[in-house]
């Protein structure tokens, strides 16, 4: 892992973003923002008349996380292949002309 990866996580933990292929878990590279959600009783669909708190941050590869999470281990979610790279492959794997 990059030295840029290991502060990250040592500053902000993990997270957990999903896929179409399943959950990651990201290394946070932004401090995590929580908001509460009031809901809307009136509405037509179900999951938008519960209230409930948000968390969220950037991962370093640069997906938005959905929740916190702990680091990766063989029970949990694999782990994201970009995040623990340095700051310097993940700009020149995003500037990339595919």
């Amino acid at each position: 892992m990059s030295p840029d990866a290991e502060l990250d996580a040592v500053l902000y933990g993990h997270g957990v973003s999903h896929h179409e292929d399943g959950h990651y878990v990201h290394i946070a590279a932004t401090a995590w923002s929580t908001h509460f959600w009031p809901g809307h009783p009136n509405s037509l669909w179900a999951e938008e008349r519960a209230s409930y708190w948000i968390s969220s941050a950037r991962a370093r590869c640069g997906r938005g996380l959905s929740w916190k999470s702990g680091p990766p281990s063989t029970s949990t979610a694999r782990p994201c292949p970009t995040c623990p790279q340095s700051n310097t492959a993940i700009a020149a794997r995003h500037t990339r002309i595919r």
